[in-house]
C-alpha cells in the first residue's frame, strides 16, 4: 500500500531518479566534452533534454503530496511570468527568438529542474542513491582538477591557448581560453563539500571534512579568489537574514567578525606566497571609494546601458534579452557568433562598449573581479526593472519552499553574491547543482517529517453514532 510519499514503479518505467541523473549530467559535464573536440552545440542541449524531462516526470508521478503540488504550482507560474515579461521586452527591442530561448533558459533552467526534483518520488535507496550520484560527480570535477594542475606544468596534458596555467584547472567544466570554469569547478566542490560536511556527521572528522577541503585547496591552486569573496559575501548575507533570531544573529555575526578579522590580519601579517595576490589588491590606493578607478570601471554598464533607452518603457523592459551586460550578451553571443547569428540571434551595441572597457582598462584584465559586465547589471540591462522584479519572485518561491535550512539559505546567497562579480549565476553547471543540492536537502526534510510522524501516536476517536461515520 503506497502512503502519501511513496510510490510504486511500474514495469517497464524509466525511473524519475534515472532520469533525473541523466539530465544533471546534460548540465554538468558538456564543457568537458567539448573541450575533447565534441562538437560546441553539446553545451546546449541541455536547454531541451531538462525541459523534456521535466515534463516527463510531471506525467509520471503521482503527485499525492499537497505540498508537491503547491510548488509545481507556484513555481510554474512564476516561471511564466518571467517568460511573459522576457517576451515583451523583445518584442518591443527586435530582439531575436533565438534570444528569448536562451536567455530564458539560463534564467529558469534551475528553477524547472527544481520542479522535476520536487514531484520525483525520491525516497529510501533511490534519494540514497542520488545523494551518492552527486557526490560521485564532484568527486570527478575535484579529481580531473588536480590531475590539471599535475599534468598540463609536466607537458603531458597541452595547455589551451588563452590564460594562465591557474585558469585551466577547471576540472569538469573547461572550455579554454583562460574561461571562468575554474571558478564554477571550485564552486560546486566546495558546495557539495559543505554538503557532504553536514549531512555525514557520524563520519570521522578528517573524512567528512575532506570534500570541503579540496575544494579549498582548488581554489587556492586555480588562483579562483573570487569564489571566496562570493562565499564571504554569502556569509555576510545570511547573517543579515537572521534579524528575527538574537541568538543566531548574535553568533553567525562573531564567526563572521572573526573569519574577516583572522583573514585580514593573515594576509597583512603573515609572508605567505599565497596571501600575496589578496595583499596586492587590498592594500593598493586609489581603486576604492567613490571616485576610485576600481569603482568606476565596475559600475560602468549602469551609465553606459541608459544611453541607448529610447523611452522610459526601457526603464521596465531593458534593452532586450542578451542586448546587454548578461551572460549572454557579454559573452555567448560572442563566443557562439557563428553558431547563433545565422539562426536569427541579435545583439546590441551596448554590450560591446561596455565590454570594450575591459580591454581599455588595466584594472578588469587584472582581476575579473573588476569586470562590469556580471548578472544583476544584465539583468537589469537586459529585462528592465519588471524583469529584474520577476526573477526575484521567481527566486522568492524557490527559497520559500527549499531553503530548509542555513546551509541551503547560503548556497542561495553566496549564488546571488557571485552575480555581482561576474556572471557566476547563470552558469548552468553552478546553478542547476545549487538547485540539485536543494531538492536533495528537501526530499530529506520530507522524509524526516515522515519518520517522525510514524512515531507519533495517533488518538483513539470513538464513535458512538453510526451515521457520523456515513457522514464521514
Amino acid at each position: 500500500m503506497n502512503t502519501p510519499y511513496t510510490y510504486a514503479k511500474k514495469a517497464g518505467e524509466i525511473s524519475s531518479l534515472a532520469l533525473i541523473v541523466v539530465g544533471f549530467a546534460t548540465v554538468f559535464y558538456p564543457r568537458f566534452f567539448t573541450n575533447l573536440g565534441f562538437p560546441s552545440p553539446l553545451n546546449f542541449a541541455h536547454f531541451i533534454i531538462i525541459p523534456a524531462i521535466t515534463i516527463i516526470v510531471l506525467l509520471n508521478s503521482p503527485l499525492k503530496e499537497r505540498a508537491q503540488r503547491k510548488i509545481m504550482t507556484s513555481l510554474s507560474f512564476a516561471i511564466g511570468g518571467l517568460l511573459i515579461i522576457m517576451m515583451a521586452s523583445a518584442l518591443l527591442n527586435q530582439a531575436g527568438l533565438v534570444n528569448v530561448f536562451i536567455y530564458f533558459m539560463l534564467l529558469a533552467e534551475p528553477y524547472i529542474f527544481l520542479v522535476a526534483l520536487a514531484v520525483s518520488p525520491l525516497l529510501g535507496q533511490q534519494l540514497i542513491k542520488f545523494r551518492r550520484w552527486i557526490i560521485i560527480f564532484t568527486l570527478s570535477n575535484l579529481g580531473i582538477a588536480l590531475a590539471q594542475w599535475i599534468l598540463i606544468p609536466a607537458g603531458i596534458i597541452p595547455k589551451p591557448q588563452g590564460g594562465t596555467l591557474e585558469d585551466n584547472i577547471t576540472g569538469v567544466f573547461g572550455g579554454g581560453g583562460g574561461s571562468a570554469g575554474n571558478y564554477i569547478s571550485c564552486t560546486v566542490t566546495v558546495y557539495v563539500g559543505l554538503y557532504v560536511f553536514n549531512r555525514y556527521k557520524n563520519w570521522p572528522l578528517w573524512l567528512r571534512s575532506s570534500l570541503l577541503l579540496g575544494g579549498v585547496f582548488q581554489t587556492q591552486i586555480s588562483d579562483s579568489k573570487q569564489v571566496f569573496v562570493g562565499l564571504l559575501g554569502g556569509g555576510i548575507l545570511l547573517v543579515l537574514t537572521k534579524y528575527k533570531n538574537l541568538g543566531k544573529l548574535v553568533l553567525y555575526a562573531i564567526l563572521l567578525i572573526a573569519v574577516i578579522a583572522a583573514g585580514q590580519w593573515a594576509i597583512f601579517n603573515l609572508d605567505y606566497e599565497f596571501l600575496s595576490p589578496y595583499r596586492n589588491w587590498l592594500g593598493r590606493e586609489g581603486l576604492y571609494g567613490p571616485n576610485g578607478e576600481a569603482t568606476l570601471i565596475k559600475t560602468a554598464a549602469f551609465r553606459i546601458i541608459p544611453t541607448h533607452f529610447t523611452s522610459l518603457v526601457n526603464w521596465l523592459f531593458g534593452l532586450g534579452p542578451g542586448h546587454s551586460v548578461s551572460r549572454l550578451g557579454g559573452w555567448i553571443l560572442r563566443d557562439y557568433a557563428r553558431l547563433l547569428v545565422p539562426l536569427g540571434a541579435t545583439v546590441h551595441p551596448a554590450s560591446a562598449e561596455v565590454f570594450n572597457l575591459v580591454y581599455e582598462s588595466w584594472l578588469p584584465q587584472q582581476s575579473t573581479m573588476y569586470f562590469p559586465l556580471f548578472t544583476w547589471a544584465g539583468l537589469w540591462g537586459d529585462l528592465g526593472f519588471l524583469g529584474l522584479f520577476s526573477y526575484l519572485f521567481l527566486a522568492f518561491i524557490a527559497w520559500r519552499w527549499f531553503c530548509v535550512d542555513d546551509m541551503c539559505k547560503f548556497f542561495v546567497l553566496s549564488t546571488a553574491a557571485f552575480g555581482f562579480i561576474l556572471t557566476q549565476m547563470e552558469e548552468p553547471g553552478q546553478v542547476v547543482t545549487v538547485a540539485v543540492l536543494l531538492g536533495l536537502r528537501w526530499h530529506e526534510t520530507q522524509v524526516e517529517r515522515q519518520a517522525i510522524a510514524s512515531l507519533i501516536p495517533h488518538p483513539k476517536v470513538e464513535i458512538t453514532n453510526p451515521f457520523k461515520v456515513m457522514r464521514l
